[in-house]
């Protein structure tokens, strides 16, 4: 707080200052990453959740364990066909097989489940060019990709149970030559088949599930890193303020010098970082604006006196007016939300023509609705 008006800065108070300035400026930049990765936090925690909303029926989690465990089947029951094929790495074409059931999967999951239909209504109406689109337009073109994709599908899923077939095949005839065995093909050649096809089924939301996770691992990452750049503006803002504050004590005249937009974010932050909204105060930048302070002056007589008032605000913005006649003034100050004066120097001659200057301190609203009435001494 100013102690003399008219007292220039010293040396000391000033590099105070701009340790003050230096140390708000990281905070700012912290703010601006925050808010950056809040760009990109924010919308995939909307997505999550109407995911989630979306397949909360479709039991996704079972599939998915029941894949994995007829991968494990399906593989102990064709791995001597895949050693026929590949005897040096039989399980690289498992590999393969569980890849392209997979993908088989994917392809036909928006035919056989109406949640991934749903999910993919609701990604096409985020699509700028859609949104102007009736909701019945946007089903109908979802329905007619996820029809080619079933087809190209199921196209697929034939060709590869028709090959696992023919190779299970030959591998009987081939052991039967060699005497190795005397049975011909029978059901429990078909086994590999069979699990083929089961783990096409259970396979429907594994990509669902990959995609989920890439997303949430992301989101995970993004939240760390806002909650980490949110502390470090939170922290800097409070030693900024700190850093003013002692400036101010060693003689810095806030009214007569500059005072940066940096230290005017830092003490709004500053104000706002005990209070529910505590995050969303010190990641977005609020803007300016105009606001009003009204008062008159009264002298102990309660007569109006012209005054000049010159006012300092909690977040550090100045403001000079003379007031009219009637000892009211309507000041204006562009300043950022929910500020106040906390410091007036008033100027004015008393009943016997003399220079008098006063010195009042406390918390006076902006915008207020209530004209002020401050007497003097």
């Amino acid at each position: 707080m100013i102690t003399n008006w008219n007292q220039p800065s010293t040396d000391e108070s000033e590099n105070l200052y701009s340790i003050s300035d230096e140390v708000a400026a990281r905070a700012n930049s912290a703010s601006k990453r925050a808010r950056d990765t809040f760009k990109i936090l924010k919308p995939n925690e909307e997505k999550l959740s109407q995911w989630d909303k979306i397949m909360s029926n479709a039991y996704v989690v079972p599939f998915s364990i029941a894949f994995a465990v007829i991968c494990i089947l399906e593989y102990y029951f064709s791995r001597e066909i895949y050693r026929d094929i590949l005897p040096q790495a039989p399980w690289v074409i498992g590999i393969g097989i569980i890849f392209i059931s997979i993908v088989i999967a994917e392809l036909l999951v928006g035919i056989l489940s109406s949640h991934i239909r749903n999910k993919r209504f609701f990604e096409e109406k985020k699509i700028l060019s859609n949104k102007s689109k009736p909701d019945s337009d946007i089903r109908k073109g979802v329905l007619k990709h996820t029809k080619g994709q079933a087809i190209f599908g199921f196209i697929l899923f034939v060709a590869i149970g028709a090959a696992i077939f023919y190779f299970s095949k030959e591998r009987v005839a081939r052991e039967i030559a060699a005497g190795i065995r005397e049975s011909a093909f029978g059901i429990q050649d078909v086994l590999p088949v069979l699990f083929y096809v089961l783990e096409v089924l259970a396979g429907l939301f594994v990509f669902y599930l990959f995609k989920r996770s890439v997303v949430a691992i992301s989101n995970w990452r993004n939240r760390k890193r806002y909650s980490k750049e949110v502390e470090f503006s939170r922290l800097h803002t409070s030693e900024s303020c700190k850093y003013f504050d002692d400036a101010e004590k060693k003689g810095y005249n806030t009214f007569l010098d500059d005072v940066s937009n940096n230290i005017h974010l830092g003490f709004y932050r500053n104000k706002h970082q005990n209070t529910n909204q505590q995050h969303k105060n010190y990641v977005d930048e609020p803007e300016k604006a105009l606001q009003r302070f009204k008062a008159k002056f009264l002298n102990l007589n309660e007569k109006p006196l012209k005054v000049t008032v010159d006012v300092l605000t909690e977040y550090k913005f100045k403001s000079s007016k003379t007031s009219d006649a009637n000892g009211t003034i309507d000041l204006e100050i562009n300043s950022y939300p929910e500020d106040q004066i906390k410091q007036f120097r008033i100027t004015y001659f008393d009943d016997n023509n003399q220079k008098k200057i006063e010195d009042i301190s406390g918390n006076y609203s902006l915008d207020n609705e209530t004209v002020y009435e401050i007497t003097l001494s």
